[in-house]
């Protein structure tokens, strides 16, 4: 029976290139916004020297519109960060919590002059540094987020990438030029075409002040989702690629779905790749932090697959959204030639669609995401109807080399379907796999009274969790480890293991032995002298990154500084982890602001992994960002998740 009025909250399209080389899925998923008033808006604004005679009418413009906008740490936030030849952060999202303040730091802000406009370094910057929840942004909670450029000139660098890669963010650039902007640029950076403003000067600027104003307030988050198209991508004419795209606006508060279980059945093996096992990992975060993950709501489990199938966690092995986020964030690739789905999906049956697992087979829904990125060498067909039949929605998601008639046994695309899934754009998988890491690497911990024996255990499992997150079996690194106090003790040399499993076993076995003196920089030219030296194993001659990474939990009893400059000239990247107060002895140790560390206490240096693996990744891969922009940003953001961190201890009273 039909009914003509009923509109389903999904669509359903299937198309082919004119080639018919690729094949795109595409499902959107809509519903209703519920974002209140929240906003976060940045304001990057032209302070070169050209248009410095007009730029405190771009500071009244900025002043004015503050006023009109409800101003406030739980409304709208904003941000100010100026741009010329690197750009130079004014103010964070969550730097000030009330409109009084925020109007009091606009009134103090002047341009701060320069030659060039490098507006695609300055789109960039703000993407990696400010629209972080970190520096304030509210992004991961579907607050709706907007870049408001001023500007006074054409880009003397690229726009195009970082104004794609923000928008694809869900951030909404809104473009305002004067006459000598470049009129393509400005809608190459905007959202789309009506966010672009011109005028003949700045000093017009309260002529399009009420547009604006109305764009920030009325925009929502799907809004801008919907505005983005994504550019095309080819991968070759012997290549299906499927994308699917899984669109719910997001929500400032958590979604009720009432009691669900939701398994996602995750494709480890080789095909898949890291890269694709860091997409899945941050596609099933971003599904997670939206909704009511506790025992008696929502649970959430994951398995691995490859040529075995294995359970990462299972629906009642937590109790808490933190302990279930925490515990995707530690996800890493199995490994495996053969992405063997029908001997996966058996394993799901068999071992996680049962009570003992935590499913509520009477009270709650059952929900099987699967994402895959290669073709199963066994027929999976059965196990289709098998799991319909048994009440449980299935919903594949494959890209790549995906079989597009195997995953179609697991679409379950009806009205009723709750699907709970904010968005995803999965990018196809490589087609090859990617070259092994190469490193050598040295961990160099302070094993002094400031630790103490608790403490230096808590280090070594971070190590140790750091190690078998980076290290895949594909990689070809060699790790040492030393600890030090008033003298060094060398643990094991770059050479002495080769096996990931015995590093990991002899980073746990490190006994503590204390010391009252920390004597860093002596600590530091023991290292360059006896472990990157070609008789320990260093292979700086074949031109492999070598990277000392120092932690510490104290003040440096000795000069640091200089004998970390000597490091850094034979060619070693230095990253600095600290615990406490530490922040401008562990910039003098380190090579950039963004391979510093700081965690407030040893408890918490967990939640700097996630931090210090994707910058050790661009390190090691020769695309960390270096240079006075980036320094700038990430020792903010570094200085304000340390913040947060203290915040939340000083405000913690226990319960009675």
């Amino acid at each position: 029976m039909s009914n003509n009025n009923f509109s389903p909250p999904w669509r359903l399209w299937l198309s082919r290139s004119p080639q018919n080389h690729h094949l795109f899925l595409v499902s959107v998923i809509t519903s209703t916004p519920r974002e209140g008033e929240k906003r976060d808006v940045v304001f990057l604004i032209d302070g070169t020297t050209a248009v410095r005679s007009e730029f405190p009418a771009i500071r009244e413009m900025i002043s004015r519109v503050v006023e009109k906008l409800d101003v406030g740490l739980d409304r709208v936030r904003i941000s100010v960060v100026q741009h010329s030849d690197d750009p130079k952060l004014e103010f964070l999202l969550n730097e000030f919590s009330t409109k009084d303040e925020v109007r009091q730091a606009v009134t103090k802000l002047r341009s701060r002059g320069g030659n060039s406009l490098n507006t695609g370094r300055a789109l960039e910057y703000v993407g990696k540094t400010i629209f972080q929840r970190s520096a304030g942004s509210r992004i991961e909670d579907g607050v709706p987020q907007f870049l408001i450029l001023v500007t006074g000139g054409k880009s003397s660098d690229d726009v195009s990438i970082a104004a794609d890669q923000l928008k694809k963010s869900q951030v909404a650039p809104v473009a305002i030029g004067s006459r000598n902007a470049d009129a393509n640029e400005l809608k190459q950076i905007s959202l789309k075409p009506e966010l672009v403003y011109r005028v003949d000067n700045f000093r017009q600027l309260p002529g399009v002040e009420t547009q604006l104003i109305d764009s920030v307030k009325t925009i929502t988050t799907a809004d801008i989702i919907s505005s983005y198209v994504p550019p095309t991508v080819i991968i070759g004419k012997k290549y299906y690629l499927y994308l699917f795209f899984l669109v719910r606006p997001l929500f400032a508060e958590t979604l009720d779905l009432g009691k669900k279980d939701i398994i996602f059945l995750i494709d480890g093996s080789e095909t898949t790749g890291p890269a694709g096992i860091a997409h899945i990992r941050d596609f099933i975060l971003n599904i997670v932090q939206q909704l009511d993950v506790q025992p008696d709501r929502v649970r959430v489990a994951v398995v691995q697959y490859g040529d075995r199938a294995k359970t990462e966690f299972s629906l009642n092995s937590y109790n808490s959204k933190q302990a279930v986020t925490s515990a995707i964030k530690m996800l890493r690739q199995m490994g495996g030639r053969s992405s063997n789905l029908a001997d996966a999906i058996e394993y799901v049956i068999q071992n996680e669609l049962k009570p003992s697992a935590g499913v509520r087979l009477s009270d709650a829904s059952q929900h099987l995401v699967v994402l895959t990125g290669g073709r199963s060498p066994q027929d999976v067909s059965i196990y289709g109807p098998l799991l319909k039949g048994s009440r449980v929605n299935c919903i594949g998601v494959g890209t790549g080399g995906a079989n597009t008639k195997q995953l179609t046994h697991f679409f379950s695309f009806h009205p009723s379907l709750p699907v709970c899934f904010r968005y995803l754009i999965f990018p196809p998988l490589a087609l090859g796999l990617p070259p092994p890491k190469k490193a050598d690497i040295v961990f160099l911990v302070d094993g002094s009274i400031n630790l103490g024996r608790a403490n230096f255990d808590e280090v070594m499992n971070f190590i140790n969790n750091l190690v078998d997150l980076f290290f895949t079996e594909r990689d070809n690194l060699q790790i040492g480890l030393a600890h030090y106090a008033a003298d060094v003790t060398d643990t094991f040399y770059l050479n002495t293991y080769k096996n990931r499993q015995d590093i990991m076993d002899a980073i746990l076995r490190t006994e503590y032995k204390g010391g009252q003196r920390l004597n860093t920089g002596a600590a530091i030219r023991h290292v360059q002298d006896v472990y990157f030296t070609k008789e320990k194993g260093s292979r700086m001659d074949e031109g492999a990154p070598q990277i000392l990474m120092v932690i510490n939990g104290g003040r440096m009893a000795d000069d640091g500084k200089t004998a970390a400059l000597g490091l850094k000239k034979k060619g070693v990247r230095i990253f600095a982890v600290g615990v406490g107060d530490t922040a401008n002895e562990l910039e003098d140790l380190a090579s950039e602001s963004s391979t510093v560390a700081r965690s407030s206490t040893f408890q918490e240096l967990s939640e700097l992994n996630e931090q210090i693996l994707e910058t050790l990744d661009d390190e090691v891969k020769g695309k960390l960002c270096v240079g006075q922009h980036c320094r700038e940003g990430l020792l903010w953001r570094a200085m304000q998740m340390y913040r947060h961190q203290r915040r939340q201890r000083s405000s913690w009273t226990p319960r009675i």
